[in-house]
């Protein structure tokens, strides 16, 4: 007799989801093959599956049982009086060639839908000229040419189907009103009209995006410092695919920034993350207070085995090359 299967939801970044069927002993691994097969992801080794409960976020491992996890939240949320976890499939690592995937019009959606929600949740700092060109495109991505009769003051403020909020970045929203918002969103959308393809759109949004320094880090929420040198009571951890950067919590201003070259090892713990960075001759070590430390650790860890697995397979620049050297000499401690 076959096993009875369970009905797991998969959500994706543009707030769309959906159901697979597995056994009960699936692996992450399992329904993640699931899912690249089902949306037809051809470029997929940097998109992973994370659980996502209040506001942590925590990338699955291969072999975590997804049933299991989806039994243990039965009644959280309830009981907590909060939103429902979730499952959420989204790209984790952010390398600095995304050539592959930017052809791959799967990935590339994903990518673009993932942008939008960073933009818009004020996750890379924005300014207000760019807000209203990434608004413009988003624009005309969803709606696609400027139509004068249908795209008119109230489009956006007014109608049920459309959000203003959801075109601008949070941290921007309280500087304008909303008309006058809605009014510089039209005259840029307009302003694309004819002028290229929705497809278009999406890579001239994501050019935009990318120019930021901050682009693709994973960032951790505010932590304390204890007792490093040099660094404020108070930062955000950040890690990409070159380091770990120290952010401020306000606005995201660069503190410091470690490169995997210089990482010596890190360490995790169920209240701390650590990292000793410099070289054989002088090293110094930072710790920090936070809950997420095994999550930061295992994002680093992603990031090197990639980029490791990238060398080995010879498609690398020079630059990530002798990072990749570096990173593969690193050693987690715990």
């Amino acid at each position: 007799m076959a096993e009875k299967k369970t009905v797991v939801r998969v959500h994706f970044m543009n707030t769309s989801s959906k159901a697979f069927a597995i056994d009960t002993n699936a692996s992450t691994t399992a329904l993640r093959d699931l899912i690249i097969e089902r949306i037809n992801l051809k470029e997929h080794r940097c998109f992973f599956i994370f659980e996502k409960k209040d506001d942590m976020e925590r990338c699955l491992e291969p072999d975590d049982k997804p049933v299991e996890i989806l039994k243990s939240w039965d009644g959280e949320a309830k009981k907590k009086g909060g939103e429902e976890p979730i499952f959420l499939f989204k790209k984790k690592i952010f390398l600095k060639d995304d050539d592959k995937e930017m052809d791959d019009p799967t990935a590339r959606d994903l990518v673009y839908q993932q942008a939008v929600s960073d933009v818009t949740a004020s996750v890379y700092p924005c300014s207000v000229p760019d807000a209203i060109k990434l608004a413009g495109l988003q624009m005309h991505v969803t709606y696609g040419d400027h139509n004068p009769q249908i795209h008119v003051p109230g489009f956006l403020t007014k109608s049920a189907s459309s959000n203003l909020k959801s075109f601008v970045p949070k941290q921007l929203y309280q500087s304008k009103k909303s008309s006058e918002w809605e009014s510089l969103i039209l005259k840029e959308h307009a302003r694309l009209a004819g002028k290229q393809s929705v497809e278009d759109a999406k890579l001239d949004y994501l050019t935009i995006v990318k120019s930021s320094n901050l682009y693709g880090t994973t960032f951790f929420p505010p932590c304390r410092s204890l007792g490093n040198r040099n660094v404020p009571g108070k930062v955000i951890i950040g890690v990409n695919y070159e380091g770990i950067c120290l952010l401020k919590p306000k606005n995201k201003e660069l503190i410091s920034e470690h490169l995997f070259t210089e990482i010596c090892s890190w360490a995790s713990s169920s209240g701390t993350f650590a990292f000793e960075f410099g070289n054989q001759a002088e090293s110094q070590k930072y710790t920090f207070e936070t809950k997420q430390g095994s999550i930061i650790a295992s994002t680093i860890q992603t990031y090197i085995d990639i980029l490791v697995q990238m060398l080995k397979n010879g498609d690398d620049d020079d630059e990530e090359t002798d990072s990749v050297t570096y990173s593969s000499e690193i050693s987690a401690t715990v």
